[in-house]
């Protein structure tokens, strides 16, 4: 049978738009143009990935400048101690801040925004995601403790953003949780812990509701140390019931080493395998892709079973498109004829 695919979430900048992007992104248009360039930003990746031949695909995400940075701007409660680098190089070249106050989102985090903006371009918005607790408020990592105290508005703030998303009529809302993965890995969180955080921000969401799962990825860097999926099937089982489709990781060899693990995947939950390393610029044969995809299956089950890349598309736009494109290519062609 054919395997389902699906992306992550941020699709590439297009190239003939770029110069737009960066300049709507530092400011320099208009409400109204900003608005127009969005919707055609959208209308021309739905476009892409309808003719890849994806069977779910999202609007690319071209409100988020890098993902997280712009989310620091939408909140209150938090105080930037060192503005954003003008070129991030590293992790340590984002915004850092400190919680001063409860934090808040006043405005929203800009997510439902998008989808009211971009559902209606021609063939839809099948996906949309929104980003944890702990991505959303990045910059504060290391003000750990003041950081936790303010889990319960986190929450609130991301389950807003969420249920918005599923009453707007969006199809499939996930969270994009790669952090809570990265503390579990690290051993600085227990799986029980990871998931008492998520399974709250899916309160009332009624979709389906996905997972996404990473070790975190800056210019093909990831941020943790430890490159694992195992330990995430744990944050799983303790959320039965929660959540519909997993997206992980497991485009690294001792991912796909541990991926008997999945044996534990709970029942009715599906997992889209991310076996496509979007961060690399090796462009994996149709066979490679096909021969991992048998493994997983094995242990999963092909009706329970999605092609993925690894993470999103990043928003730099310098990224090497073609590669990416022949990747995806391949992992369509490989779900396809499986």
């Amino acid at each position: 049978m054919a395997l389902r695919t699906t992306v992550v979430g941020s699709w590439w900048w297009p190239k003939d738009r770029s110069d737009e992007l960066r300049k709507f992104h530092d400011g320099g248009l208009s409400e109204a143009a900003g608005e127009a360039l969005l919707v055609d930003c959208a209308a021309a990746a739905v476009r892409e990935q309808t003719e890849l031949g994806l069977d779910e695909w999202t609007g690319g995400e071209f409100f988020t400048d890098d993902f997280l940075g712009q989310l620091v701007g939408r909140l209150t409660g938090l105080e930037v101690v060192a503005s954003k680098q003008p070129e991030v190089f590293d992790y340590d070249d984002q915004a850092h801040a400190r919680v001063v106050g409860e934090i808040a989102a006043p405005r929203g985090m800009g997510y439902v925004e998008a989808y009211l903006r971009e559902r209606s371009v021609p063939g839809g918005i099948r996906k949309a995601t929104v980003v944890s607790p702990l991505e959303l408020t990045v910059t504060a990592l290391a003000d750990r403790d003041a950081l936790w105290a303010q889990m319960p508005q986190l929450i609130k703030i991301v389950n807003a953003e969420l249920r918005g998303l599923a009453e707007a009529g969006c199809p499939h809302v996930q969270l994009d949780a790669p952090i809570l993965g990265i503390e579990v890995n690290s051993g600085r969180m227990t799986a029980d812990e990871a998931a008492a955080v998520i399974a709250p921000c899916f309160e009332g969401v009624r979709a389906t509701r996905g997972l996404h799962l990473c070790n975190g990825n800056l210019k093909g860097r990831p941020m943790s140390g430890v490159l694992r999926n195992a330990p995430w099937v744990d944050i799983l089982k303790a959320l039965t019931g929660v959540i519909d489709v997993a997206t992980f990781e497991s485009s690294y060899f001792n991912q796909w080493l541990e991926r008997d693990a999945f044996r534990g995947l709970p029942d009715g939950m599906q997992l889209a395998a991310g076996i496509v390393d979007e961060a690399n610029y090796w462009v994996e044969p149709v066979a490679k892709i096909r021969g991992r995809a048998e493994d997983w299956a094995r242990v999963v089950g092909e009706e329970r079973l999605w092609l993925a890349p690894s993470c999103g598309f990043g928003r730099h736009p310098h990224r090497d498109e073609p590669v990416l494109r022949a990747k995806l290519e391949n992992m369509v062609e490989a779900a396809q004829t499986f």
